[in-house]
């Protein structure tokens, strides 16, 4: 679905971003946090790997490009591939075709992973919190469905650290002055595990969010401020339409086995075991 929505794509070219991309990202979220490993060494190690992955991310983009830029229907499309090519800079000029895939490759990589790993985390929480789970019955309560999924980003965030570069000559920041160059990161998990913010805060509690608004100056899965993630609201969308139908379509049975550990997938934290889940159709 998403391969749909971002990138127009179907038929082959679906097939094979399909194949490559999960493969692709995986490598390139370990490479955005290891800069040591990405060096290609004569052909060979991960960083000749992913520079291999790119060029054949590359090839098919630039067929969904010409595919679209001779669509007579393009103006009727809504995936995100048909916006880019469509847009203009404030000259009138076009993105380029570079341009392009590495926006598509930011909303895939910086969206629908951290997307998808928050729903593995949020059934591997349902399976250990039976109570919370009989509560959602088939997903009908919109507003407990909503505060679970506010509670599951809460206590498991997909990115539990967040750092910026001080680019003046020096910054104040409480009694701390911090001079040009300085990295300073902030832990989104220490924060959300705050009491002075969240009474209880290591116990899962869904009903601390029904009826009330998470404070986006405590709770910050999608950062804060202007640098606040961009596709929240539909990161926040897909999560609730994905949990609403597993929940309609699906009987998941609470696990009696000991919480899945976290697992760093270079930029995304997830359950060590993908959020593994014994599930009947109803």
């Amino acid at each position: 679905m998403i391969l749909g929505a971002v990138f127009g794509a179907e038929g082959a070219e679906l097939d094979e971003l399909r194949a490559l991309l999960p493969s692709m990202v995986k490598l390139g979220s370990i490479l955005a946090v290891l800069p040591a490993v990405r060096r290609d060494l004569r052909g060979y190690g991960p960083g000749a790997r992913f520079r291999r992955y790119r060029e054949q991310y590359d090839a098919i983009i630039d067929r969904l490009i010409d595919r679209a830029r001779a669509d007579p229907a393009l103006g009727d499309r809504d995936d995100v591939l048909a916006m880019l090519v469509q847009s203009r800079y404030d000259d009138g000029s076009p993105m380029s075709r570079g341009e392009i895939a590495d926006q598509l490759l930011t909303l895939l990589a910086a969206g629908h992973e951290t997307t998808a790993t928050t729903l593995a985390w949020a059934v591997e929480r349902l399976r250990r919190h039976p109570d919370v789970l009989s509560r959602l019955g088939t997903g009908d309560d919109d507003a407990w469905r909503e505060a679970t999924l506010i509670e599951v980003q809460r206590v498991r965030p997909v990115v539990e650290m967040t750092s910026r570069q001080v680019r003046c000559d020096e910054l104040t920041i409480g009694r701390w002055t911090l001079p040009r160059r300085t990295v300073v990161t902030a832990c989104i998990a220490l924060l959300h595990d705050d009491p002075a913010l969240f009474a209880d805060p290591y116990a899962f509690d869904p009903a601390r969010f029904v009826g009330a608004r998470a404070d986006t100056s405590a709770w910050i899965p999608f950062g804060g401020g202007i640098r606040r993630c961009i596709g929240a609201s539909f990161a926040t969308l897909e999560m609730n339409v994905v949990l609403r139908t597993v929940l309609r379509d699906f009987t998941i049975e609470p696990a009696t086995d000991p919480s899945e550990r976290s697992h760093s997938r270079g930029i995304a934290v997830a359950p060590a075991k993908g959020g593994l889940a014994v599930v009947h159709r109803r």
